[in-house]
């Protein structure tokens, strides 16, 4: 017999044995015996491959971390090892789940399993046949027990108990959060950032580093974790629990009626109104980051009357005079567009003026758009909220049914459904009555002034960011004519 060595080129048989103190008073299972009917076992079947063996001894088999076998399988990860061997199943592990897991890692390496008591070998159909049944009862297993776990973090999600790490501006007390007032003063922060002034994930994540304000694992801010912190309801008091499928090695988005919603249960740190209008900012259109860094107005804005194609910045004139231009991409770069370039100190004027006319025109065209599209929105927002209600109840009754769930569990979502309907129609009633108008007009003016104020007085890059909080896009017809799309929802 011989031990493992890092000079070993071929690959070998591993002998495994173990007995625990216990054992071996008992039962008289000693290490000799087993290591006396594995070595038969190799003779009669004429393997003359080495032989290595692992021997545990006073371990028990309820664990996988016994110091031999943790030797073992990084031989085999290394690739040194052929065949492993035992005597009975029970000597590598009396846990069926451990069992198969060990047995999954021998497949990956191409290393065949054989116990001799049960007459067990993974290259015979037989013993493929016997790993595929305990396959299956090791699935069924791990099945109840995930059930058993979800019924558990259903119930607790169902309290607004937090389940998870405690994002950041909170911290955990009790499994519950409570709000961290200086790290909540960041994210209000963020998300001013990101609606008022217009900045993106990039330059907000920048601005925090430079600052040295560090994220929850006292890491360096990136794109995704200020995109992430701009799209977690849980600030505005929303626990939202259920919603990716870790089943499997890729996590996936499940159907929002799977999800389980339980509003206004954890401390506020951002209003309602102002998380809907970030959600609705996220899902817009963005602008290019490169076009959000250009040192051009209206870069990633405008657009050509003539095609839709972006209007691209350039050069023109005399080498001693040259001029900024803005000019359709499809004519610059493919030919199949006729519109003709502009000056871009022109253009920009243009789109001041513009401006100033929609904020002298707010009261008698634009407010009443706007109006109409919000209600609009809103409506169509309750409706997906009232659809996703039935379907969480419907999946309720079921579960009572299947008796997963006691009756009380089932009275609570009938009682959550019903204030969200209650809600939809107390909205509905709402929206029969004059809107306030005055308050909208007093918003949409302020965030024309202050574009028009910042145009000129601020870095290029702030003011462009300030004009894409209200300004879709610009479109260019022609000589002194433009149309600048808005949105404020």
């Amino acid at each position: 017999m011989k031990h493992p060595t890092t000079e070993m080129m071929s690959r070998y048989i591993a002998l495994y044995c173990r007995v625990s103190t216990d054992e071996q008073a008992r039962e008289g299972v000693s290490l000799e015996e087993q290591q006396e009917r594995l070595q038969a076992y190799c003779r009669a079947m004429g393997w003359s491959d080495e032989v290595v063996l692992f021997v545990d001894n006073g371990f028990s088999a309820k664990s996988t971390e016994r110091p031999q076998l943790q030797k073992l399988l990084k031989e085999i990860e290394a690739g040194n090892v052929a065949k492993v061997m035992v005597t009975k199943l029970d000597r590598l592990s009396r846990r069926l789940l451990d069992l198969l897991k060990l047995i999954d890692l021998f497949q990956e390496h191409q290393v065949s399993f054989i116990s001799i008591s049960e007459s067990f070998d993974t290259n015979t159909p037989s013993g493929r046949l016997t790993l595929q049944v305990l396959g299956a009862v090791a699935e069924f297993e791990r099945e109840r027990i995930r059930e058993r776990v979800l019924e558990n973090m259903f119930h607790a999600a169902h309290q607004g108990r937090w389940l998870t790490q405690s994002p950041y501006g909170y911290r955990l007390e009790n499994k519950e959060l409570v709000i961290d007032e200086k790290e909540a003063e960041v994210v209000k922060r963020v998300y001013d950032l990101f609606l008022e002034k217009g900045l993106g994930f990039y330059s907000i994540a920048k601005i925090l580093n430079e600052e040295g304000i560090p994220s929850k694992q006292n890491k360096e801010w990136s794109i995704r974790s200020i995109k992430l912190m701009l799209m977690n309801p849980a600030y505005k008091g929303t626990l939202v629990w259920n919603r990716r499928d870790s089943s499997k090695k890729k996590r996936s988005l499940k159907d929002d009626e799977e999800w389980i919603v339980v509003e206004d249960c954890l401390p506020v740190i951002i209003d309602k109104s102002t998380w809907d209008s970030v959600q609705v900012k996220l899902h817009k259109s963005p602008i290019p980051p490169r076009a959000k860094t250009s040192p051009h107005l209206l870069g990633g804005l405008l657009k050509c009357g003539n095609c839709g194609s972006g209007m691209s910045i350039g050069w023109s004139g005399s080498p001693k005079n040259r001029y900024r231009v803005y000019r359709c991409s499809a004519n610059k770069n493919k030919g199949t567009c006729t519109s003709k370039q502009y000056r871009a100190d022109e253009v920009e004027s243009w789109f001041k003026h513009g401006l100033l006319q929609l904020f002298e025109s707010l009261p008698t065209t634009l407010i009443p758009s706007i109006v109409e599209l919000s209600r609009k929105g809103e409506s169509q927002q309750m409706e997906q909220k009232i659809r996703s209600a039935k379907n969480r109840y419907k999946r309720k009754v079921e579960a009572y049914t299947a008796g997963l769930i006691d009756l009380e569990d089932l009275q609570e979502e009938k009682e959550r459904m019903e204030k969200v309907i209650k809600e939809a129609s107390s909205t509905t009633v709402k929206e029969k009555t004059p809107y306030q108008q005055e308050e909208l007009e007093k918003f949409v003016r302020n965030k024309i002034s202050n574009i028009i104020d910042a145009i000129g007085v601020l870095p290029v890059e702030e003011a462009k960011a300030m004009i894409g909080t209200l300004v879709e896009k610009v479109i260019i017809r022609g000589e002194k004519d433009i149309e600048i799309v808005i949105s404020i929802l």
